[in-house]
C-alpha cells in the first residue's frame, strides 16, 4: 500500500503580464494576465506492506518510478480540486493591490480588456 501526501504550489508567472502606459491619461493598462500554473509538486510517499505492517523495500529504480507515477497522479487530480479557483481569487487580489498602488501616484489601472473569472462567493467568504 502506498500513501501519497503532497504539496502542490500553484502560482503566476508575472513576467507574462503584458501592460503599457498611457501617460496622457495617466493610466497603466494591463492587456494580458497569466493563467495560474503548477509551479511545483512535492509528493511525500509512505510505503506499507499490509500483510505484516512492515515498510516495503524497493530498488532505487522502483522508487523513482513510483515517485514519477505519484506526481502524474497528483497532476491529474488538480483540475478536480479547488486549487485553480483559489489561484484565480489570488489573481483578483493581486490586481486589486496593483490598482491601489497605481492610484497612490494619481494614475488609473485599466484591466478592462482582461477576461477575469467571476469571483466565487464561497471563496470570497473564506
Amino acid at each position: 500500500m502506498i500513501l501519497i501526501n503532497a504539496k502542490v504550489h500553484i502560482g503566476f508567472d508575472f513576467k507574462k503580464i503584458k501592460m503599457y502606459t498611457d501617460t496622457k491619461n495617466k493610466a497603466l493598462i494591463i492587456s494580458e494576465f497569466p493563467q495560474p500554473e503548477v509551479l511545483s509538486v512535492e509528493p511525500n510517499l509512505r510505503f506499507y506492506d499490509i500483510q505484516n505492517g512492515l515498510l516495503n523495500k524497493f530498488s532505487s529504480e522502483d522508487l523513482t518510478k513510483v515517485n514519477k507515477e505519484a506526481k502524474e497522479h497528483i497532476l491529474q487530480k488538480i483540475p478536480e480540486s479547488n486549487l485553480m479557483q483559489t489561484a484565480n481569487k489570488e489573481a483578483l487580489e493581486a490586481i486589486n493591490l496593483m490598482e491601489n498602488l497605481v492610484e497612490t501616484i494619481g494614475w488609473e489601472l485599466d484591466y478592462s480588456s482582461l477576461k477575469l473569472p467571476e469571483p466565487d462567493k464561497k471563496l470570497l467568504n473564506e
